[in-house]
């Protein structure tokens, strides 16, 4: 009995650890690597990888199935629009400041389950809100080392996760309705990334823009390893919800900032704006959506 209830939080905690490292790789890669090309790598290899795993598990034949539509539209706003969004913001503020605002997107999943599903939104999550918004207040002055003032960091760069948060929060919204009918994990992130891919691709394609296919091979190496990551944290995170109960899996898995924190404080203290403030703001921004998600679905 233990163990069955050990599951989804495991689970939910693995999912968290592996997109903390695909931000901790893809910011290794440096803030002069193209952002671009961090995205087509990592979208190319989430392809690839995933594909091949559902190709395995269902012995080589797969078939359309009409849940996959919600899987397309979810992969118009993540990960396509979220990472382009999210590796902007790591580039010109930082994972520590990018990562736990771009992980308020439950905010954005549960007001417009509100609108559009007719949920209710409880006095628990008013509460996560509010801290939520003083955790954000706390992260947005982090322009400066050690200081509360934003220095060299326009604030218009905070736009950039938090445009990155409202993609992933819509994308859940048709994740969820995917699920509810009934989807294999692997393959629904497999459909998911690869309209993304698809679309990212006659974007490059149409615009031209430069810079994509330059990559050193160390930054490459980063890349894959970052997809690889990102491709195992939402097939983690569908297991963990098939097992266990929404109100559980989804703040574990959005314990991220806290592992992002860990890693980055370990190896990277130097190029990333780490102090209390950064650590409150954290806390405050992931108790906030652990009570958003907890109280704001009946």
């Amino acid at each position: 009995m233990a163990s069955s209830q050990s599951l989804p939080i495991l689970l939910s905690l693995a999912s968290s650890l592996m997109f903390a490292s695909t931000f901790f790789l893809i910011k290794m890669a440096g803030q002069a690597s193209s952002s671009l090309a961090a995205i087509w790598v990592t979208l190319s290899t989430n392809v690839g990888f995933l594909w091949s795993w559902s190709l395995l598990r269902e012995n080589g034949i797969i078939s359309p199935s009409p849940e996959w539509q919600y899987f397309v539209l979810a992969g118009i706003f993540a990960p396509l629009l979220g990472r382009m969004f999210q590796f902007q913001g790591m580039a010109k503020l930082g994972a520590n400041i990018t990562t736990p605002i771009t992980l308020t997107h439950p905010i954005f999943t549960v007001l417009l389950s509100v609108i559009f599903l007719d949920e209710s939104l409880g006095r628990g999550a008013l509460y996560g809100i509010f801290l939520v918004l003083g955790g954000g207040i706390l992260l947005g002055f982090q322009g400066g080392r050690g200081t509360m003032v934003c220095t060299g960091t326009p604030y218009k760069f905070l736009l950039l996760p938090l445009a990155a948060s409202l993609a992933y929060g819509v994308s859940v919204l048709f994740r969820k309705l995917g699920i509810d009918m009934g989807s294999d994990a692997v393959t629904a992130a497999a459909v998911t990334t690869s309209t993304s891919w698809l679309l990212f691709a006659i974007y490059l394609v149409i615009f031209r823009p430069s810079g994509v296919f330059t990559c050193k091979s160390h930054e490459f190496i980063k890349f894959v390893g970052a997809g690889v990551f990102s491709s195992l944290g939402p097939v983690f995170l569908y297991m963990a919800l098939q097992v266990g109960k929404v109100s559980v899996v989804a703040p574990l898995a959005s314990t991220t900032p806290f592992f992002v924190l860990l890693v980055t404080g370990l190896y990277m203290r130097n190029e990333e704006v780490l102090n209390r403030w950064v650590v409150l703001g954290t806390i405050f921004t992931v108790l906030g959506v652990v009570l958003i998600v907890s109280f704001g679905m009946s």
